[in-house]
């Protein structure tokens, strides 16, 4: 029976995947958009919204970890990665349950941190697996249009999860709006228990089913040939300049991740809600032009010139946002750098994955993820330091030298497995 078989339906894979990854969205839309809103509108500081940030993403690097156990510690007979996803999507809905139950968070700020942080960290667990067994399942021919797919549903899952929690906090408070996440976040848990990654698999430990031989020929023997693939890995030229795009990426996304919300909130008088909203309806839309068009442009232009158009237009729009720094181009600069976003990391995660080695996928791709996730902490950190001297045109011009770098970097970019693409 495929039926319920990842490895041979593919409208199955795009399902499940787009689904676990639109459930990414929930966490990633109340860490990074409705908690910073929520924390600028209650009167906090630009440094402490930075802290806090910094403190709910630390959990990030620990896919440096995550991704060798993923990959060295499995039970097979459930599949190679399910059973990982399935403990980090349960954790994911507890942390927000432990939120539902602080009270009000700017009463409870290292409370509210904490639970922050542990639903980044259930988060990392579910992310590394899922994507360890996107790059076993979802054949190479497949990896960019899946990629689209992928981070266009994350995109229209954190938008929803920001319009719809924006909403609740506003009318019925942050406990009612965190009880909702969690239920979601459930109701994707029992769609993962209703799945295989290859047919003859148990759907639970109790159930009927076997390892797969495929499963069991790519699962490592041990820690040190894990590791010694890992290090062979990472010296290809490909591999470090997808790391360097990587610690870019990071650096972008968590110093505008604390700046955004200063920004229009605080310096251009934004109201919480509709900052939330409307960043959230941007994301829907870059979503659905994500799943659209993410995976052709890939295809069309090729992982190297599609990273480096991305990045120059990214690089262009921030210095032309600091030139200007005016509250009527507020609206108009959000929404170019949403889009740009998402279509940078479809493109940037087919490139990753297609040069990840099967057998160590978790370790490899985490580890270059892992960079990035690190530079995401320190991007978050530096928005203090940085816009006290420098004001929000400084941190503006700071954004644009990061996609500058991530746009030389890219330009070498050039993939050991024979990618297609013109020199």
């Amino acid at each position: 029976m495929t039926e319920f078989d990842l490895s041979q339906n593919k409208w199955l894979r795009y399902s499940a995947f787009a689904t676990l990854y639109a459930a990414q969205g929930i966490p990633d839309a109340m860490v990074l958009i409705i908690f910073p809103a929520y924390l600028a509108a209650n009167g906090m500081t630009a440094a402490a919204i930075g802290t806090f940030l910094a403190t709910a993403m630390l959990p990030n690097s620990a896919k440096l970890f995550v991704g060798p156990l993923i990959d060295r510690v499995a039970y097979l007979p459930m599949g190679r990665r399910r059973p990982w996803v399935i403990f980090g999507q349960f954790g994911i809905a507890i942390s927000f349950l432990f939120l539902a139950s602080i009270g009000e968070p700017a009463d409870n700020l290292s409370l509210f941190a904490i639970g922050a942080f542990c639903i980044t960290l259930a988060t990392v667990f579910q992310d590394v697996a899922t994507d360890g067994m996107v790059m076993d399942v979802v054949p190479s021919h497949e990896q960019g249009r899946a990629n689209g797919i992928m981070w266009g549903s994350k995109t229209l899952g954190t938008a929803a999860a920001g319009a719809s929690g924006a909403a609740i906090l506003a009318f019925a408070g942050f406990e009612a709006m965190a009880y909702f996440a969690a239920a979601i976040l459930l109701v994707v848990l029992i769609f993962v228990l209703a799945v295989k990654e290859r047919s003859g698999e148990r759907f639970l430990p109790w159930t009927a089913g076997a390892t797969s031989a495929e499963t069991a020929a790519r699962q490592t023997s041990s820690w040190k040939i894990l590791l010694a693939q890992l290090f062979a890995a990472i010296r290809r030229p490909s591999a470090m300049r997808l790391i360097g795009i990587s610690i870019c990426i990071g650096l972008i996304a968590g110093l505008s991740g604390a700046l955004l919300p200063v920004l229009l909130v605080q310096e251009f008088h934004w109201n919480e809600t509709d900052y939330s909203q409307f960043r959230s309806s941007l994301k829907l839309v870059a979503g659905v032009a994500g799943i659209f068009a993410g995976g052709v442009l890939v295809d069309y232009l090729g992982h190297r010139r599609s990273l480096v158009t991305l990045f120059a237009t990214l690089m262009a729009v921030n210095f032309a946002m600091a030139m200007a720094l005016r509250f009527q181009l507020g609206g108009l600069y959000l929404a170019a750098f949403e889009m740009l976003l998402v279509f940078i990391f479809i493109a940037f995660f087919a490139a990753t994955m297609r040069q990840c080695w099967k057998m160590i996928a978790a370790t490899q791709f985490s580890f270059t993820m892992v960079c990035g996730n690190i530079a995401l902490v320190f991007g978050a950190a530096m928005l203090g330091p940085l816009i006290e001297p420098f004001g929000e045109q400084g941190v503006l011009f700071t954004l644009a030298g990061f996609a500058a770098i991530a746009t030389m970097i890219a330009g070498g970019l050039k993939l050991e497995d024979q990618e297609a693409e013109s020199s």
